[in-house]
């Protein structure tokens, strides 16, 4: 396969060599789906409104006996959980005869929690998102088909999500969770100090030349000042570099986001014709690159030893950042920096998708909520989670606790917490953002600038061949029957490999052709062979050809 654009497979490389985020060498959109509107109903069903058909909808369920739900969601409870959860519960009981509890796993050891909580059964509704193994959970039972109690119990909610974005939350054919409505867009791409940019009338970093150029820049007018600094793990070197390189979709995109790309890439116009990087001209080129780079003191020479420093950008250590970024953490230097009183210092942000023209929001499965398998009331369970989603009222409440209580708006209708030091309910305190509704998001001053680069970024999105969906994270990697090979591949990479894209050895090509060989050994291609074998079969099942 012909390499795309020298650009793409560089800054792949960069991201595999170095973390570049804490600067290494690592607000609203509108929702995907509009919620069925009046107009709609009339449109369909004569005069017919909306209101009247969820009116008849509600009286076929059976809310006689009350029904009392825990909703598991993760992270800490807030303060005054127990006040905001009366406050729902008054209009829950009104409208459905139910209420709900909301059980926190805290983020202490939350992972095996979480899985305690399944084993358990007492959840009726619970947080799920591909971080935390959604799709291999409902493949084993974990949840509760969704299909025909959307249709029966929910369309509303069901016309809120958007097929779409359901079907990225189907597994094996069948949708086990309902996404939240708020596209996020959570785009890699380049954060860099524009202050420093002007002041030493450099190019703007946004293709590989320009940020040499923009490097070589600063370190010619400031020699003193850091350039990129390494972010990774101290337990694993440069291993959490490689767990970030399917990130950069430069056109091209690692399309394993296990973390273990075995050098695979496949182009986001035709996902199925995977690419190997690893042996190719392309991987030896920029190998050779990242030799110039270390050579010119981009980085430092005891790369492969530095632990993490994710504070770097923050306290002007390094002037760029370019993997493990997005624009959420571009709001944040911003924030940082006004805060820390360096009203001088200036943060810009390039997304990847400007250039090459391939962007799109966070994944369905990234935020979304299940039915636990097992849950005696499916239908309440399924009709609560519509109205937390599509009514404002109830909407606001779960999100941002009680105006005048916890919040207030401006004449804008920006948010501000009452309490910003100590909030005895915080923005989204109950970490319900899988309930997120694009149409009711109260926007804090932060999402000024954030919904314009959404905005910026839905527009290019709405052009590419699979508008505004994620093709890639949806995908679950089983690597049960190669399980040996897969570990001794990790462990050549990060003895082999490191250096290689560290730019530390002394001759790229006997490098490259010395980590090649121990690939191979390794076992290499059966990794790649059972990881082809599903990744194609994904991507004929969601129909990403």
């Amino acid at each position: 396969m012909k390499k795309a654009n020298k650009t793409v497979s560089v800054l792949l490389t960069v991201a595999m060599t170095l973390m570049l985020g804490g600067c290494g060498a690592q607000s609203a959109a509108d929702s995907m789906e509009d919620v069925v509107t009046e107009e709609t109903a009339v449109a369909q069903g004569g005069e017919e409104t909306a209101e009247t058909t969820e009116e008849a909808e509600t009286a076929e369920l059976d809310t006689s006996e009350r029904v009392d739900l825990v909703f598991y969601v993760m992270g800490d409870a807030p303060a005054d959980e127990e006040m905001v959860e009366d406050a729902i519960n008054d209009i829950l009981l009104e409208k459905l005869n139910a209420t709900i509890d909301m059980q926190f796993s805290t983020w202490t050891d939350f992972q095996q929690k979480y899985s305690l909580e399944l084993t358990a059964g007492s959840a009726d509704l619970i947080y799920v998102a591909n971080w935390l193994n959604y799709g291999q959970l409902a493949q084993s039972g974990a949840f509760m088909e969704l299909d025909e109690l959307l249709d029966t119990v929910a369309p509303d909610l069901k016309a809120a999500a958007g097929d779409a974005n359901l079907n990225m939350c189907s597994v094996d054919g069948k949708i086990y969770a309902v996404p939240c409505t708020w596209a996020e867009y959570v785009s890699n791409g380049v954060k860099y100090r524009e202050d420093l940019r002007e002041k030493y009338d450099l190019p703007v970093p946004d293709s590989l030349e320009n940020f040499e150029a923009y490097l070589l820049g600063i370190q010619e007018n400031d020699p003193s000042q850091g350039l990129l600094t390494v972010t990774t793990e101290e337990s694993q070197g440069f291993l959490t570099a490689f767990d970030a390189a399917w990130i950069f979709n430069y056109k091209y995109s690692w399309v394993n986001i296990n973390g273990l790309p075995y050098g695979l890439t496949a182009d986001y116009d035709s996902p199925m014709d995977v690419y190997d990087y690893w042996y190719s001209d392309d991987f030896v080129e920029d190998m050779k690159l990242m030799k110039k780079w270390a050579d010119l003191g981009f980085w430092s020479k005891s790369a492969l030893s530095d632990t993490n420093n994710s504070e770097s950008y923050k306290n002007g250590l390094c002037v760029a950042e370019i993997a493990g970024q997005n624009p959420n953490k571009q709001i944040t230097a911003i924030q940082d920096f006004q805060n820390d009183g360096h009203d001088d210092w200036e943060s810009e942000y390039i997304a990847y998708g400007e250039v090459n023209g391939v962007i799109y929001p966070g994944h369905a499965t990234q935020n979304a909520t299940a039915i636990v398998n097992g849950c005696q009331n499916p239908e309440r369970a399924l009709k609560v989670l519509e109205l937390l989603m599509t009514d404002q009222e109830l909407n606001n409440l779960i999100q941002a606790g009680i105006e005048g209580v916890h919040y207030t708006l401006d004449d804008q209708g920006v948010y501000t917490n009452l309490n910003p030091s100590n909030p005895t309910f915080a923005y989204e305190g109950f970490n319900t953002w899988a309930l997120r509704n694009g149409d009711y998001k109260l926007p804090q001053e932060s999402d000024i600038i954030l919904n314009e680069m959404f905005e910026k970024y839905e527009e290019i999105g709405s052009q590419t061949k699979f508008p505004n969906v994620n093709i890639y994270d949806g995908f679950s990697e089983n690597y049960d029957a190669y399980a040996a090979e897969r570990t001794a591949v990790s462990n050549v990479m990060k003895q082999y490999l490191a250096p290689l894209q560290a730019g530390l050895v002394d001759d790229v090509d006997s490098a490259v052709e010395e980590f090649r060989r121990k690939m191979t050994d390794a076992g290499i291609d059966v990794c790649r062979e059972g990881f082809e074998q599903q990744w194609i079969a994904y991507c004929e099942e969601y129909g990403y050809k």
